[in-house]
C-alpha cells in the first residue's frame, strides 16, 4: 500500500481538529455522537499534530480494492470491532475484540475483556499473565456526528512527532427497531419436534455470547477461549460477525452477515445476500429479554434449524 494524498478526507480531519480541538468531558459525550456503528475508511498520518497523507483501507498499492473491512460499534458503554483481514499464518482467522469504553477529557479508553480470530488467544494470554479482567487501550480522538478519528499506539519516530489515526465514518441509519441494544445470551433451549425439553445455561466464565444491534445493523461475538482449551483448535479463537439485521416488528428476523472473524466465518458477502442469511422467530418475555429460534428455510440443510437461543439486555 502507498500513501494517498486526499484533500477531501483531510479536510474533514481538519474540520474535526480545528477549533476546540478534542472533544472535552461531557456526560451527554458517552452516548452521542460516539453511539452507533462506523467502518473504517482510511488511515491519517499526522506531523506535528497536522494531517498530511491519507493511506485508504482496504486497497492495495495500485489503488485496486482488497475488499477489507473493519467495523466498529459503541453502544451504552460497550465497544465491539471487527475486520476481516485475513493472516494466514493465522489459523484463528481475521480479528474482533469487545470490552468496554470511557470517555474522560480528551482520552477515548477501550478496556478490551473479550477477543476473537487472533486477537482472542493474544488477548486471553496477556490478561492471564498479567492477572487482569482486561486490557487498556487509551487514544486520544476527533469526533463528531459522522466522523471518528482515533490515534495512538503507531510513532515509528516520536523525534519528527509522526503519528497516525483510524478515521471512521458513521453508517446510516437504516431502520430502528425495539431489538436495538446490547444483548448476552442467557440460556439454550432445546427441542424436539418443536416442543422445549431442556434449559441449559451458559456458562459466563466459560463463553461469552453477546450481540449489539443498532439502526438496522448488528454485530456478534463469541469468545471461546475458555471453552475450548485446546489452542491448536482453529475454534479456540472463537467467531464473531457482522451485518445488517431486518427485524419486522411481527415475530420474523433475518441478521444477513456481511464479513466476519474467526475460523469458517464468512469473509466478505454482499449486503442483505439471502444466501448468508439468519433466519429466525423471535419473542420477547419483556422488553429486557427475548427467545430467538432459528428456522429452517431457504430449502437448505441447517443443523442450526430449530436451536432456541435466550438473550438478555446488558444493563
Amino acid at each position: 500500500m502507498h500513501l494517498i494524498r486526499n484533500l477531501t478526507l483531510i479536510s474533514i480531519v481538519i474540520f474535526v481538529s480545528c477549533g476546540e480541538g478534542p472533544k472535552k468531558n461531557i456526560e451527554s459525550e458517552t452516548k452521542f455522537p460516539i453511539e452507533g456503528f462506523w467502518e473504517r475508511k482510511g488511515t491519517i498520518q499526522f506531523v506535528n499534530d497536522v494531517p498530511v497523507d491519507t493511506l485508504f483501507y482496504g486497497k492495495d498499492d495500485t489503488g485496486e480494492e482488497e475488499g477489507f473491512r473493519n467495523v466498529k460499534v459503541y453502544l451504552e458503554g460497550n465497544v465491539l470491532w471487527v475486520n476481516n483481514a485475513v493472516n494466514k499464518s493465522d489459523p484463528y482467522g481475521a480479528q474482533g475484540g469487545y470490552g468496554k469504553f470511557k470517555i474522560s477529557k480528551d482520552t477515548l479508553t477501550e478496556y478490551m475483556s473479550h477477543g476473537c480470530g487472533g486477537f482472542g488467544p493474544w488477548l486471553k494470554y496477556n490478561k492471564d499473565s498479567l492477572n487482569i479482567s482486561s486490557m487498556r487501550f487509551p487514544f486520544s480522538y476527533y469526533l463528531n456526528d459522522q466522523t471518528y478519528t482515533q490515534l495512538g499506539g503507531r510513532v515509528p519516530n516520536s523525534d519528527e512527532n509522526i503519528r497516525f489515526g483510524e478515521y471512521y465514518e458513521k453508517l446510516p441509519t437504516l431502520k430502528k427497531s425495539k431489538m436495538d441494544g446490547v444483548w448476552k445470551r442467557a440460556y439454550e433451549i432445546s427441542y424436539v419436534n418443536g416442543v422445549a425439553v431442556d434449559t441449559t445455561t451458559v456458562p459466563a466464565d466459560a463463553v461469552l455470547d453477546l450481540k449489539i444491534i443498532r439502526d438496522g445493523y448488528f454485530m456478534v461475538v463469541v469468545d471461546q477461549t475458555n471453552l475450548i482449551k485446546d489452542v491448536d483448535d482453529p475454534w479456540h479463537g472463537g467467531f464473531l460477525g457482522y451485518g445488517q439485521i431486518d427485524y419486522d416488528g411481527k415475530g420474523n428476523m433475518v441478521e444477513y452477515n456481511e464479513f466476519g472473524s474467526g475460523a469458517g466465518n464468512v469473509n466478505n458477502s454482499p449486503p442483505r445476500n439471502a444466501a448468508t442469511g439468519h433466519y429466525a422467530s423471535v419473542s420477547f418475555y419483556d422488553d429486557d429479554m427475548y427467545l430467538q429460534i432459528t428456522k429452517d428455510t431457504l430449502d437448505r440443510p441447517n443443523p442450526q434449524a430449530g436451536r432456541g437461543v435466550v438473550y438478555k439486555r446488558v444493563q
